[in-house]
């Protein structure tokens, strides 16, 4: 009796210490960050669409180009308007020069937007209000604010 309570044992060890699929392994989902981009009422914006980019380099090296993290097409037809950029949990490893775990990351996000419609981005179109604020952003954050003009 005594060794088939052994074997029992010794069985269930062996079966609970499987990999078995819903045994704490958990499925890492995309990070959502909301970004709001706010500026003036006042703004005519004859074309709706445009682009917003999140982008990432690391924090401790100067002259680097940013690596894209998550772009986000949006129609907006006027200000404020939000924009939920989709980060993916192993966003870190497409970062360029490649940066470890501790590695600090500065992220910040762009527009990408004609959004007078003359078929060119210049100073006329709604652009991020840099004299206000560089556009960081924290991805711990839920919710951040742009300010555009």
């Amino acid at each position: 009796m005594r060794n088939t309570m052994l074997v029992f044992a010794l069985l269930a060890t062996l079966v609970s210490s499987c990999g078995l699929k819903g045994s704490g392994e958990t499925e890492k989902t995309p990070q959502i960050l909301t970004v709001e981009f706010v500026g003036s009422g006042d703004t005519a914006i004859q074309n709706p669409k445009g682009k917003a980019q999140l982008l990432a380099v690391p924090a401790d090296i100067a002259d680097v180009e940013a690596t894209l993290v998550s772009e986000v097409e949006f129609n907006s037809g006027k200000l404020p308007f939000t924009v939920d950029f989709e980060i993916s949990s192993d966003h870190r490893s497409m970062i360029k020069p490649e940066v470890s775990e501790t590695t600090l990351v500065k992220y910040y996000v762009a527009l990408d937007w004609d959004s007078n419609g003359d078929g060119k981005q210049d100073s006329t179109d709604v652009l991020i209000d840099f004299d206000k604020q560089f556009p960081d952003v924290d991805i711990s954050q839920i919710h951040q604010q742009v300010f555009v003009k």
